[in-house]
């Protein structure tokens, strides 16, 4: 994804500074090269903002196996990250001063930085735990190198407060029918951005559900009630045509689906990837329509002799995440494991719009809130609408089809069974989208239950955060080191839980 950022970032920049008379024009006012235009800024953190699908994280979803070492795994066996996110909000902060120094029309950037602070700021600590928030960005205006760790509860505080307030700035805006630009991902309808800060809003709020109970000061259950209830003041992403996507495009090599070859020739028998148990077996114990797209039958299935077998459920199977890949391997070469379907996944060179935050999810966590006795309202009807808009987002439109697949999944109440029906729909929904939303899920419910077995290099366990920074030792050692005592008696390992989930 950074190499796409830099290709197109470098090329309007060399637009935008082209010019004789720009050239003059900084000659006279040498400071002017460091004004930059809100929008491209703007345009940086929308790639930067992106979860690309057929990714690690997708294997650590266990939406899918690697059967060969060489090109990566899904041992659990990682342990340290950066510090990326905080690269990311240098520009939100960046893209706030330029609007300020532009003033109108450009103020409408400054809604959306408070949008892009809260999801950096929540990305960060959702890895890590506590986190510099209130101290941090102060390196160059306060010289304050070593900023304190907030709490994550702080951080959480913050963020849903910045939510809060991006909405509301948003709403004069949206009201007088504004644009912005740079925004190739709505086009620059701010109506559009004001629901995505709202489905974020209850993101964070359902995410925060084992403290809901114990945390009553930020009124997490009640921020969700309100939020539900006020779809005039708070509109949600509620429809596919709403959803916050990336579009890959067929014209620009460095900006086609990952997944497309470079040389353009697609290799169908390639079997180094194949789908995950974890997410198939949901999809062939449910009859679920979406799997005759995503996946292909096995070529055991197909050598069977029987003419029916690509319309049939038992000819699908995962491998499993827990499983040696050396196992792994061997089945697949044996026939014995479904690959994707090349041909949707790899029809064009643009392949399949990467959702970040969709109408399915949106639907499944208001359903999960009513389920939760956050919020009244019919939860079937929102499990029901999020099932229905993620099986439209892979192009099965027949009513009839939705219709069968609802009623012989129907939802059986606002009871623990239904709330893992609600829990396992939505990470069969997140199938190559939304990052580690899949992975965060499960390590909020434990649903759906994830394989583990002798490929697992972390105990036994599936990790629940990764470790600090390590040149956090190095330029912020004091300050780390009382996060780390606070949070796990010093410890800064993969198992420690994190004030949200415990």
């Amino acid at each position: 994804m950074k190499t796409k950022i830099y290709s197109i970032l470098a090329g309007m920049l060399i637009i935008a500074s082209s010019s004789c008379k720009k050239t003059e024009a900084l000659q006279k006012d040498p400071a002017a090269i460091l004004n930059v235009s809100p929008k491209l800024i703007f345009t940086g953190l929308l790639l930067n903002s992106s979860q690309a699908p057929w990714t690690t994280d997708q294997r650590h979803n266990q939406f899918m196996v690697m059967n060969e070492a060489y090109y990566g795994n899904q041992s659990y066996n990682w342990t340290t990250s950066d510090y990326a996110a905080y690269t990311q909000l240098r520009n939100v902060q960046r893209m706030e001063i330029e609007a300020m120094r532009v003033g109108q029309p450009a103020t409408a950037y400054l809604a959306l930085a408070k949008f892009f602070k809260a999801y950096f700021f929540i990305s960060a600590t959702e890895m890590f735990g506590d986190i510099p928030m209130s101290e941090a960005l102060k390196g160059a205006s306060e010289a304050n190198f070593k900023p304190k760790y907030d709490e994550q509860k702080e951080v959480y505080r913050q963020s849903l407060q910045l939510l809060e307030e991006a909405n509301t700035d948003l709403t004069p805006f949206v009201l007088a029918q504004a644009k912005v630009d740079g925004d190739f991902f709505y086009g620059g309808d701010l109506a559009k951005w004001q629901k995505l800060v709202n489905s974020l809003h209850l993101r964070v709020l359902i995410s925060l559900s084992k403290r809901a109970d114990d945390t009553p000061d930020l009124k997490i259950k009640e921020q969700f009630a309100a939020i539900v209830a006020n779809p005039a003041k708070y509109p949600l992403i509620l429809s596919n045509a709403d959803n916050f996507q990336l579009v890959y495009n067929t014209s620009n090599v460095s900006n086609n689906y990952p997944l497309w070859p470079t040389n353009g020739v697609v290799l169908k028998k390639d079997l180094r990837n194949n789908l995950g148990a974890t997410y198939m077996n949901i999809l062939t114990k449910t009859n679920d329509p979406r799997v005759f797209v995503v996946a292909l039958p096995t070529d055991s299935a197909k050598l069977s002799g029987d003419p029916g077998y690509a319309s049939q459920f038992s000819s699908f199977k995962g491998g499993r995440t827990g499983e040696l890949q050396t196992t792994l391997k061997d089945q697949a070469i044996a026939g014995k494991l479904s690959m994707i379907n090349f041909d949707y996944w790899l029809s064009s060179p643009s392949g399949i719009p990467a959702v970040q935050l969709g109408a399915y999810e949106t639907n499944f966590i208001i359903a999960e809130g009513i389920n939760r006795g956050w919020t009244t309202g019919n939860a079937a009807s929102y499990y029901e609408q999020g099932i229905t808009e993620s099986i439209k987002f892979y192009g099965i439109t027949s009513p009839t089809v939705i219709s069968a697949f609802l009623t012989k999944n129907a939802y059986v109440g606002n009871t623990k069974a239904g709330l893992d029906q609600i829990l396992e729909q939505k990470y069969v929904a997140f199938f190559q989208n939304s990052g580690r939303e899949a992975y965060y899920n499960y390590r909020r419910t434990g649903v759906p239950k994830f394989d583990i077995g002798p490929a697992n290099a972390n105990n036994n366990l599936i990790p629940t955060r990764w470790a600090y920074p390590t040149g956090e030792y190095t330029v912020n050692d004091v300050n780390l080191k009382a996060a780390l005592q606070r949070q796990f008696a010093g410890a800064d390992n993969q198992n420690g839980l994190t004030w949200a989930v415990k």
